[in-house]
Order: structure tokens, then C-alpha cells, then sequence
């Protein structure tokens, strides 16, 4: 009744569906799991981009079992291995020859320091150029659809990069992780990037809608790095991150405007 699309997907479930063709990466928990939901609870055809095969195939269900919809796909995919991504590309060309959507939610924060098996900086890759590599990858089939968008989840941690910072930034050396401040700073400049290659995307895909948004403060696994001792400070902190941050659902609403806005204005960054 329903298809986790390893490498292969199902022509029934697209007669079933008849819907949009929906890509979200990290769909399996937070703000993605919520945006794959609303998609697909308006019977759109979504294919659940992830690292961990399990943890999506349990989210498949989970999606049918809330939705209804038997055209939920999942596909593995590693952003921090670029021959993953190359793979990822390939199983899903083979199920589809266009994309409506791309959602590129996925990205880490507060990671521990260490190099990917393409040796950049793991935080920088994941959010950054793991993002560039599978939207470039499917740019052509995103351009062969109906009224394409791809849509940018990111933050307002751009904001406190500073000129220094990138100049001191080198994406192929460990970066010296130490305080929770070197952290931000690491993942403010992936989302810089991100910004500056959506901006790109306006000037050169002038017929797909570019969005990007912004989810405000959400309390989800993307800290599940933070604060992990059982300290009493720790778990201060945690309490009144599940008491004061948004949920998944609210920090989902930004995303979910601007894949169901009637004439969005490409580029334009919602809140």
C-alpha cells in the first residue's frame, strides 16, 4: 500500500496520486516530516530524501498512516558524500523525469568538528555544497516540470557572519569547535552561502520560483549536538528550549506559504 522506492517506485502509486513530484531532504523528523506532510496530505507524489534507510521507511508509513497517500517514497541520500548524492540523482531520475518541488530542508548544527569523506568541513558541506551538488543535479528535471520551485529552508544566523569570519574560514581544515559561539559562526557561514547561491538561482533559473525561508527558533533533532550532558545547566537550557522555541509544525508554516503562495516573488525571503 505504500513504497519506500529504493532505486525503484511503482506506476500505480502514480496514477493513484496524480499529484506535483516533491523532493524534501531530512523529512524524516522536524520541520521536514511537517512540510512532507502538508505535501502530501494534498496528494502530491514526495520522495523522502535521508541518510538513515530505516528511520525512512519507518517515516513512510508514518506519512500514510496520517495521509493517506500511498505515493511517499523514501531514497537514501548522504549530503555529506557527494557520490551518495550523485547515486540519490540517478535512483530518482529513474522514477521520474521531472521535479515540481525540491525542498532542501536538511543541515546540521553544532556537529562535532571533523572532515567529510570528501574532506570539507562536515557542517559547511551538509548545508552548503551537499545543497549545491543535488539542486545543480537536478536542476533539468526541476525545469522540465509545471510551475518548479525549489525552496530553501535556512536562518537568520547569516547575519552575525562577519567579514573576518569568511576570510578566516577554510571549508578543507578542521574548524577550531570549541566554544558554542564557533559553532553558530560555522553554521551562519553555510547559510550565507546558502543565500548567496539562492540569489544566484534567481538570475539564472528566471523560470523556477526560489524561496527561502526562515523557520525562527524551532526545538528539533537539529540539537541533538547541543547540550547533552545531564549537568543541571544543560538541562535548564533544553527545558526552556521545548518550552519557548516553536514546534516543528510552527517553524514549518514559513516553508509550507511559500509552496502553496498564488505568484510568489522568486528570491524573496519569508519569515
Amino acid at each position: 500500500m505504500f513504497h519506500d522506492c529504493i532505486g525503484q517506485c511503482s506506476a500505480a502509486a502514480r496514477i493513484v496520486s496524480g499529484g506535483k513530484v516533491v523532493v524534501v531532504t531530512g523529512a524524516s523528523s522536524g520541520i521536514g516530516f511537517a512540510i512532507a506532510q502538508d505535501l502530501a496530505s494534498k496528494g502530491a507524489r514526495v520522495y523522502l530524501a535521508g541518510r538513515n534507510i530505516k528511520t525512512g521507511q519507518d517515516t513512510v508509513l508514518k506519512l500514510y498512516k496520517k495521509t493517506g497517500n500511498p505515493a511517499i517514497h523514501f531514497l537514501h541520500v548522504d549530503l555529506q558524500d557527494f557520490s551518495s548524492i550523485h547515486s540519490f540523482v540517478k535512483s530518482f531520475l529513474k522514477c521520474e523525469n521531472q521535479l515540481n518541488i525540491l525542498v532542501n530542508n536538511a543541515a546540521v548544527f553544532h556537529h562535532p568538528a571533523g572532515l567529510t569523506t570528501d574532506q570539507i568541513e562536515i557542517t559547511y558541506q551538509t548545508n552548503y555544497l551537499g545543497v549545491f551538488l543535488l539542486t545543480s543535479l537536478l536542476q533539468s528535471a526541476i525545469q522540465q516540470s509545471s510551475n518548479p520551485r525549489i525552496v530553501f529552508v535556512s536562518s537568520e544566523a547569516h547575519k552575525l557572519v562577519t567579514l573576518q569570519d569568511l576570510v578566516a574560514f577554510k571549508p578543507r581544515q578542521l574548524s577550531p569547535l570549541t566554544t558554542f559561539s564557533d559553532y553558530v559562526k560555522i553554521y551562519g557561514i553555510s547559510k550565507l552561502a546558502l543565500h548567496l547561491y539562492s540569489q544566484h538561482l534567481v538570475e539564472s533559473l528566471p523560470g523556477v520560483y526560489i524561496g527561502l525561508t526562515n523557520p525562527g527558533n524551532v526545538w528539533t533533532p537539529i540539537y541533538r549536538h547541543s547540550w547533552r550532558s545531564w549537568s543541571l545547566k544543560h538541562v535548564l537550557i533544553r527545558l526552556w528550549c521545548y518550552i519557548f522555541m516553536r514546534d516543528a509544525q510552527e517553524g514549518a508554516q514559513s516553508t509550507i506559504h511559500a509552496l502553496n503562495a498564488q505568484n510568489p516573488h522568486s528570491g524573496q525571503y519569508i519569515k
